[in-house]
């Protein structure tokens, strides 16, 4: 058990230490990631009601017996996908189409005046995909640091739901590159509408296939929009040189960015 605990110990330090070391900046003079502009895209993500809200929920859920109520009545009866094994796979069907409708979306992102349109959709391609790499590798770590056990007994990486930190953090990138395609018109209004529909069926399903509580779906999807929230802000809004680039081997996620000179 103590082996087991150090092992466990280990990788939490290693995942933390390459999503600290590995999340490196190298920036020129001319507009720079400053600490100003990264807390002032977190101070603005935090405070989206799309993050506190369902951080509120979770507490509500958590504080008492709903989680295991909710978990239980919905794996029971699986009112949505009809079974557990229906629900499960429908959960990682609809994970992977919104993280490829994010990338696919940058496709509609029109070019800077003065810029290349290719290069600057690569750019915002690396961006997203880089994000939705270290928002779930940031899952992953609080996965390893709480230890909750699955509601299906599986095994003890229940805290937060990597699922929904994904489909949310892909929803918030997509509905992001919309909404620079189409700005604020009914065409970005039903794309808002159909990404998180599905980025909170995917959350849902994950309790009906009984891998997770209420609490665990709600703060995965308020950790991806954080996350997606705060990048966007960050590297696209606030600076159109940027480059994010991420390699993950099964084992070890590498989150870098670099401003272009």
């Amino acid at each position: 058990m103590i082996l087991g605990m150090n092992s466990i110990a280990e990788e939490v330090m290693s995942r933390i230490i390459v999503l600290l070391l590995c999340f490196n900046l190298v920036a020129c003079a001319h507009q720079p990631i400053s600490w100003e502009r990264s807390k002032q895209a977190a101070y603005d993500a935090a405070s989206h009601p799309s993050v506190w809200g369902p951080l509120l929920g979770a507490g509500v859920f958590a504080a008492s017996n709903l989680d295991n109520r909710t978990s239980k009545s919905l794996s029971d009866h699986t009112p949505v996908f009809g079974s557990r094994d229906a629900a499960d796979k429908a959960s990682t069907d609809l994970q992977d189409l919104l993280i490829v409708t994010a990338g696919a979306s940058v496709l509609l992102v029109p070019a800077a005046e003065d810029g290349n349109a290719t290069i600057d959709r690569g750019d915002r391609l690396g961006i997203v995909l880089g994000g939705i790499a270290l928002s779930s590798g940031m899952s992953e770590t609080m996965k390893y640091i709480t230890q909750r056990e699955r509601p299906d007994h599986s095994n003890n990486y229940s805290f937060p739901s990597g699922h929904a930190t994904a489909a949310f953090t892909s929803a918030t990138f997509a509905s992001e590159n919309f909404h620079l395609a189409f700005g604020d018109d009914a065409r970005a209004g039903w794309a808002d509408a159909g990404l998180y529909t599905a980025a909170s069926l995917t959350a849902w399903a994950r309790v009906e296939a009984q891998k997770h509580y209420a609490s665990d779906v709600m703060v995965g999807a308020a950790l991806g929009n954080f996350m997606g929230r705060f990048l966007d802000e960050l590297l696209v809004k606030n600076s159109s040189n940027v480059v994010l680039s991420s390699y993950f081997d099964g084992n070890t996620l590498a989150v870098g960015i670099q401003h272009k000179f």
